[in-house]
């Protein structure tokens, strides 16, 4: 039997990343879920009763960096053997660049860029506690530089473009981790609208086990949720 493991998922209060505290708890893994306003949060808090001995629900914004040390300070020094990067945005006035609102790319950016890199540096003590950590980026297809053939959505092909190369620089940097880029699909989630073509569940299901799978050979890529590589 595999040995549970600890996961710390952001952005855990609903889609994908509510999706994968919910698989991983059915796994018997160990996870703590930081999201933003956590009791509003009503699923995660359901969650909790159901499994308060292996789920830890923290209140966190990713653009925070006292936030995040509160949130480190609590697990008390106990390892992390997985991140999941998965909280991000998406702004409506993101579709047209004539009439775009700068200060959207800005807000875009921080929490899409920025965000996952303070989380990481947070966690780092913790993650190099585990003899071979991963950090999983979720990140998005429209940051492929070469995929983009329509234009527009600059603000969030930029941003995740930013956390693509963080990827990349990170599985330099820190060579003990397995980094990874993960394009979860076009979701069914508030972000990926109704008329997408991914259930949640399955994109869940699929970014995990490409986690589980990965090996050193493949950290600094770039893959979806079927485990296809994707260019960059």
């Amino acid at each position: 039997m595999a040995v549970s493991k600890h996961w710390v998922v952001t952005g855990a209060n609903r889609g994908i990343g509510l999706e994968m505290v919910k698989q991983l708890l059915h796994s018997d893994e160990q996870v703590t879920a930081l999201a933003r306003n956590t009791p509003a949060a009503k699923s995660l808090q359901a969650l909790l009763l159901e499994y308060p001995a292996r789920l830890r629900v923290l209140e966190a914004d990713v653009t925070k960096e006292l936030d995040l040390d509160r949130a480190v300070k609590v697990l008390n020094g106990e390892k992390v053997d997985v991140l999941i990067n998965n909280a991000g945005v998406y702004s409506k006035g993101d579709s047209d660049f004539q009439s775009m609102d700068l200060k959207t790319v800005e807000q875009t950016f921080l929490v899409n860029s920025l965000g996952p890199m303070k989380v990481t540096k947070a966690f780092l003590p913790l993650l190099t506690k585990s003899p071979q950590p991963v950090v999983a980026n979720i990140t998005s297809r429209m940051g492929s530089i070469a995929d983009n053939t329509s234009g527009g959505s600059m603000a969030y092909r930029m941003s995740k473009a930013a956390l693509n190369m963080f990827t990349k620089g990170l599985s330099h940097d820190f060579e003990q981790a397995i980094v990874l880029s993960l394009h979860p699909g076009w979701v069914k989630t508030d972000m990926g609208g109704s008329g997408a073509q991914t259930e949640t569940a399955e994109s869940a299901r699929g970014l995990l086990e490409v986690i589980r799978d990965a090996t050193p050979k493949v950290s600094g890529q770039f893959f979806n949720f079927k485990g296809e590589s994707l260019p960059w």
